[in-house]
């Protein structure tokens, strides 16, 4: 039941008259409810914002997505923990923006020969794989699963991984990976490079190098191409352009360049150069105009450092060091399970360890950004992105805050991306906040530990409720014992999975969602979709594609929303809403279709024998936020988020987002911030 408060007119009412005597003090009037982002809210857990031990408060909301939009639900779910009590990431590689950009970029932005090897083989530096001008691959070594060969993929710059097309969710092609980079720059700001000039475009390059954005229209595609054609025929040089890596000197030009697809997905040909690559900028030592195959690509995320922990000392050079019976002797080796808080290859700086105060560049003298200034120092732009990064946000939660949320987390152990590596980083940033919550590899773990020995995973019936299964649950799913073998083959583990991990995979996050809120409405509903009393007596009473006005953006904005069974039976009723956000290359439409996948499980349980005279999933109100790019913003997704943009004034897709759940809350019957007793 409700643990409700008196309303505040009727304790005037009431005590109106002692009001009005000496003798009598008033009551203390209850505080009214407080509201975040114009929404009902749980500030301290609790709709006043006053916390009360013996209760807890319930936003009634849930937010979740996948990839792109797992990444950014726990962004955003973090963010605001007031608005929400689910939080759900599915596949997400952004759930830790620090570990995905410093780590991932190694595999797909590595690979180049030292300097001085290249300089001596120029004869030799535009053929593909030579050994004179090329030394990837990279390896990421991480372990997707403890104990297993289910290890990262190698790659480097010239080689993006991409593994097998099964379960992969998508060609991911060197271009529209590039896009996907490119769109990672719009929003957050360029990660490789800072301009004072511009949050996107490298220092240097003329905003009239850039592809204006409002080409990616379909209807412009003859007109972006003769404007990329333009851009890679007159390459930006820039001398004097210095790197501690590549051109300390500054002595070779630095240019801007072009990129493409070649014949085998994911990999670089010499001669494919008809896609300008924006964000980043190549060393030409030939000085020919253009990135040969094995000239270096640029980065400068920040100044350069020893990831040796804040003793100073990296293992090896620590007393007592021994590599088989004393490899750590400072136990400060980073691991996300067993040293969770090791400061030593933790892709971090800490406090503590090495750095050289050369600025972004590395170089000594230059006098660009953060040199000499005594400090550490970021590029901004990645300053700015690591702030929001999911993992660093749960760090910093108030630990009230964290307490009244449910977090959902699954990554795939042979996702391309890397999202099982990627995740396990912020789970254990979770386990150090919240430890003994449960790992779970694969579906046959799952389904054992929600329905029982031997039982076949079915996301209608397994318990998902905080006794069965926890608080924060992490899914891992894929077979390790064949990987990579049969994954290879199948998608098992990718970044979508096969046909019933996807399917398995949307289907737990909305279970566990209704699992999570409390006084749900699991009444068994009669007959079919078209006897609920709807107006029309169709699916699409139910299943509504819309658009609000949207102030942030200044155009209409479409979401679907899949309204519960009794929506039309039951007037009077109020629901609890899921906000589902779709993966980059999507638009929420394309999430229409799955509606009666979401439907079925509240209508009536097909396994009586275990719900008899009710449904499996309590009555709720499903919203697919669209994150799809529209012309002039960006190429394959927005992530969700206020965009920096060219300017530095991109459009406020964050703040669409809120207006979208104010829309909702005014459009539909949705349920208010309550509290109830705390049943721990």
């Amino acid at each position: 039941m409700l643990f409700s408060r008196p309303h505040p007119l009727l304790l005037v009412a009431l005590f109106g008259l002692a009001a009005c005597t000496e003798e009598m003090a008033a009551p203390p009037t209850p505080a009214a409810p407080l509201l975040s982002r114009g929404l009902s809210a749980c500030v301290q857990d609790a709709v006043d914002g006053v916390h009360d031990p013996s209760a807890r408060c319930f936003t009634y909301r849930g937010v979740g997505g996948i990839s792109m939009g797992g990444g950014s639900a726990m962004r955003i779910g973090l963010e605001e923990p007031q608005l929400f009590d689910v939080v759900a990431a599915l596949g997400a590689p952004y759930i830790d923006l620090e570990y995905f950009l410093l780590t991932v970029s190694e595999t797909s932005n590595g690979g180049f020969c030292e300097m001085g090897q290249l300089v001596e083989n120029l004869e030799y530096i535009d053929l593909k794989d030579d050994p004179r001008i090329w030394c990837g691959p990279i390896d990421l070594p991480e372990l997707a699963i403890e104990g297993t060969n289910c290890t990262g993929f190698s790659g480097d710059y010239n080689h993006y991984y991409r593994g097998p097309s099964a379960g992969r969710g998508g060609s991911f092609g060197r271009v529209a990976s590039l896009e996907i980079v490119q769109d990672l720059a719009l929003a957050y700001g360029n990660p490789a490079f800072y301009n004072p000039e511009s949050p996107y475009l490298p220092p240097g390059v003329p905003i009239s190098h850039h592809v204006p954005l409002e080409l990616s229209d379909r209807s412009k595609s003859a007109e972006r191409a003769a404007r990329q054609r333009e851009i890679c025929e007159r390459p930006v040089r820039l001398m004097p352009f210095y790197d501690r890596k590549y051109n300390p000197e500054g002595r070779y030009p630095v240019i801007t360049f072009c990129d493409g697809n070649g014949p085998v997905a994911g990999e670089y040909e010499p001669g494919s150069n008809d896609f300008p690559v924006e964000v980043v900028l190549a060393v030409d030592y030939n000085d020919n105009g253009r990135r040969d195959y094995g000239e270096p690509v640029l980065a400068q995320p920040f100044e350069p450092y020893e990831d040796v922990g804040t003793d100073g000392l990296a293992s090896q050079d620590e007393p007592g060091f021994d590599p088989s019976s004393n490899p750590d002797p400072s136990g400060d080796d980073h691991h996300w399970l067993y040293n969770p808080n090791g400061k030593e290859r933790n892709y971090r700086f800490d406090d503590g360890e090495p750095h050289e105060d050369f600025g972004l560049d590395g170089v000594h003298g230059t006098g660009d950004f953060g040199e000499g200034n005594g400090r550490f120092d970021l590029n901004p732009n990645i300053e700015r992105a690591f702030s929001r990064s999911p993992r660093k946000l749960l760090e910093g939660l108030d630990e009230v805050m964290l307490d009244r949320l449910h977090l959902w987390v699954d990554a795939g152990i042979r996702d391309f991306l890397h999202s099982a590596q990627i995740s396990n980083q912020f789970f254990g940033a979770l386990l150090e906040r919240r430890p003994g919550q449960k790992r779970i590899d694969d579906w046959a773990a799952l389904a054992e530990l929600t329905q029982g020995v031997g039982a076949r995973f079915d996301p209608t019936v397994a318990d998902f409720s905080e006794a069965r299964i926890g608080r924060h649950p992490y899914l891992r799913y894929g077979d390790a014992s064949i990987c990579p073998g049969v994954d290879a083959e199948t998608g098992r583990g990718n970044h979508v999975g096969t046909a019933s991990e996807v399917l398995h995979r949307l289907m737990s996050a909305m279970a566990f969602a209704s699992a999570r809120w409390p006084d749900g409405d699991f009444r068994s509903l009669s007959g079919g979709l078209a006897d609920q009393g709807s107006p029309e007596g169709s699916l699409s009473d139910f299943v509504l594609k819309e658009s609000f006005k949207s102030d942030a953006t200044g155009g209409d904005e479409p979401f679907v929303a899949i309204l519960p069974p009794n929506y039309y039976a039951d007037p009077e009723a109020h629901f609890p809403v899921l906000y589902f956000l779709h993966g980059q290359g999507m638009k929420a439409e394309d999430l229409a279709a799955s509606a009666l996948l979401f439907l079925g499980p509240q209508m009536a349980s097909e396994h009586s024998e275990r719900r008899y005279r009710s449904s499996d999933w309590q009555k709720m109100i499903i919203v697919f936020a669209d994150g799809e790019c529209q012309p002039g913003e960006c190429h394959t997704g927005n992530f969700y988020v206020d965009f920096q943009g060219v300017d530095g004034a991109g459009t406020a897709h964050g703040e669409a987002f809120f207006e979208l759940m104010r829309h909702v809350d005014a459009r539909f019957r949705t349920k208010p911030a309550a509290m109830h007793p705390r049943a721990d």
